[in-house]
């Protein structure tokens, strides 16, 4: 048996549907999937992650996680940057591991993530 992953999950703050799909979709080019019927009613949206899927859920209380994050494979990594700064939000490179560009952001709620090419 080989694991492989089927998805993450990220916390979200209740009734933020709407700023994950203008982050997730709009800015990042994420697609939208359909929750199972069943789940519908917890909130949260989920997203295509090719082939895997990203799920953020509603956690109530909220709190964003500033030090665990998923890291995500990019291309046109420079073009995500200047997408997400014109978009407000902050974009720090880091050059610590050789022969991979990457940085860090957050999502509009605090949540850090990391992006490589």
């Amino acid at each position: 048996m080989t694991p492989s992953l089927d998805h993450i999950q990220i916390a979200i703050p209740e009734g933020a549907e709407q700023t994950c799909r203008t982050f997730w979709g709009d800015i990042i080019g994420l697609t939208e999937i359909e929750k199972p019927e069943a789940l519908k009613k917890r909130g949260g949206c989920w997203f295509d992650l090719s082939g895997s899927e990203l799920h953020l859920g509603v956690e109530t209380p909220f709190s964003p996680a500033k030090k665990a994050h998923p890291g995500f494979r990019v291309t046109e990594i420079k073009t995500l940057a200047e997408r997400l700064t014109t978009n407000g939000h902050m974009v720090i490179w880091d050059d610590a591991i050789k022969d991979r560009q990457r940085f860090f952001t957050a999502d509009p709620f605090g949540n850090r993530l990391e992006f490589l090419e």
